[in-house]
């Protein structure tokens, strides 16, 4: 036999045998066929979802961007308000930590802010938007949004902030 009938007489018994185990089994089988489900990709984190403080989800809302210090629309209880924020500064910190709340251009903002000293609210890029809160009675501060972009309100005397308004 000569070379080249040798090798095609291989190829051919090669083939033969991956032929043979392919074809279909005279006994069914007792495993269902395999099914293939796509799994979509996690969802990408958004501002509202993200604290800024880098503290974990349940110190500053849910993992799904619950922020429970935040009331929107009716829910603030105050006719004209759109977003309520309620902050504390005690012992140095703020409670619950400083965090970015996503706001609409047009919205009415209020902070509420207790504190267990006195100090002045400053509100940034807004200059005629001060209060003063004192250990005795908290004190609100308020105004709308006119411009998209970060605002932050702070404490004056401590330097802490208090919240980063972000509008769109």
């Amino acid at each position: 036999m000569s070379r080249r009938a040798a090798a095609l007489a291989g190829t051919i018994a090669a083939a033969a045998v991956a032929v043979a185990g392919c074809s279909a089994d005279d006994e069914p089988s007792a495993k269902a066929p395999a099914t293939y489900t796509s799994v979509p990709a996690p969802a990408m984190p958004s501002a509202t979802v993200a604290p800024s403080s880098g503290a974990p989800a349940s110190e500053n809302g849910s993992a799904t961007g619950e922020q429970p210090n935040v009331k929107r629309g009716a829910e603030t209880g105050e006719a004209g308000v759109d977003v309520l924020v309620t902050v504390a500064y005690q012992g140095g910190k703020v409670t619950p930590p400083a965090d970015v709340v996503d706001v609409k251009v047009g919205n009415k903002v209020k902070i509420k802010v207790t504190s267990d000293q006195s100090q002045n609210i400053d509100v940034e890029g807004l200059p005629d938007k001060s209060a003063d809160v004192s250990a005795k009675e908290p004190e609100d501060i308020d105004w709308t949004v006119t411009k998209p972009g970060d605002t932050k309100v702070t404490l004056r005397e401590s330097g802490a902030l208090l919240v980063t308004v972000h509008a769109s």
